[in-house]
């Protein structure tokens, strides 16, 4: 078989799926101004409208997994957490002997998904709150009501998941809620990740002003805390710090601290496109290709060409259609 890897030793080790391209958060970072209003779709209007069955994404998975032995599967979308046969799928994941299996979602429904989520596989949650004061976040998500959010991560830990939370910070928006972030993180005892603007969809080649790099959010942690750095995992897309208060938060800084050298992900979304950088707005159906190994194997080869050597640029790719 031949090894599907590049000129510098990248492969494809994890598989991020997008299971639909509908939300129930409009934020503002994924979605343009002009579509912020259109009405949360409700969950059986999402179900309707998801393209792929389980079985489906179970025979994609399959083969891409046969070529390139996935070490794991992230689930997002949208929101994953709308995606009605959510529980069959994870099942045919695990059925397929792949048992890392992560969920990155925005939590307004994961207080009644938590414990069942947790008994179907899923072991790891990354959950978006990208602030502490319910006023900011309901500008941000443009939804009006995200206390539903932090009832969710209490489940989600309650459930015995690993959770991790995610922060996206913006120049004249959020940056006064990093502190506070980080406050309420090391008080559950989880991990923050701060999220630098990606440019991204209809903030691609964008000038809107808001972008906050990683220099600037150490120095608003220092000026309560101490911080120290910590080792970087192979093909970890963040750089961690501990806190002289005893937390550990990471800086995902596409733009001032670029990981395309390890890079090791694959992203499909619902409608079964492959993409293998976000960075490239060329996507590859594969569907077609399933039966012929040979074919199949040129076209993951040539998704892994697409990736960025070492810097992001981002591309007109919508991450509510590519996921998070």
């Amino acid at each position: 078989m031949t090894k599907i890897e590049d000129r510098i030793g990248r492969r494809f080790e994890k598989l991020r799926i997008s299971l639909l391209n509908t939300c129930n958060f409009s934020c503002v970072y994924c979605v343009s101004d002009d579509l912020g209003d259109i009405p949360a779709p409700s969950i059986g209007k999402s179900a309707k409208e998801q393209p792929l069955t389980p079985d489906e994404f179970a025979k994609i998975i399959s083969e891409v997994h046969s070529l390139t032995k996935l070490k794991s599967i992230r689930l997002t979308g949208g929101e994953p957490l709308l995606y009605r046969d959510l529980y069959t799928l994870v099942g045919n994941i695990r059925n397929l002997g792949i048992t890392d299996i992560r969920l990155t979602t925005n939590a307004y429904y994961l207080k009644e998904k938590a414990v069942k989520l947790y008994e179907a596989g899923v072991k790891s949650v990354n959950i978006s709150v990208d602030a502490i004061d319910l006023e900011l976040f309901k500008k941000i998500a443009r939804h009006p009501d995200p206390s539903r959010v932090f009832a969710g991560i209490e489940a989600a830990i309650d459930a015995g998941m690993k959770v991790k939370l995610n922060a996206v910070i913006m120049r004249g928006e959020n940056e006064s809620q990093i502190i506070p972030l980080l406050d309420y993180a090391t008080k559950l005892g989880v991990k923050i990740r701060f999220l630098e603007l990606m440019k991204m969809g209809h903030l691609y080649q964008s000038k809107n002003g808001h972008f906050f790099p990683e220099e600037e959010m150490l120095k608003e942690i220092q000026k309560k805390y101490e911080i120290e750095k910590l080792p970087r995992e192979h093909a970890e897309t963040a750089n961690y710090w501990r806190t002289s208060g005893g937390g550990i938060f990471g800086i995902i800084a596409n733009e001032s601290t670029p990981f395309c050298h390890d890079c090791n992900r694959l992203r499909m979304d619902s409608n079964g496109i492959f993409y293998g950088c976000l960075s490239n707005a060329h996507g590859e159906k594969l569907s077609p290709f399933l039966h012929d190994k040979e074919l199949l194997t040129e076209k993951l080869k040539g998704l892994l060409l697409l990736k960025q050597p070492v810097r992001f640029h981002g591309s007109k790719l919508s991450m509510r259609n590519i996921g998070g």
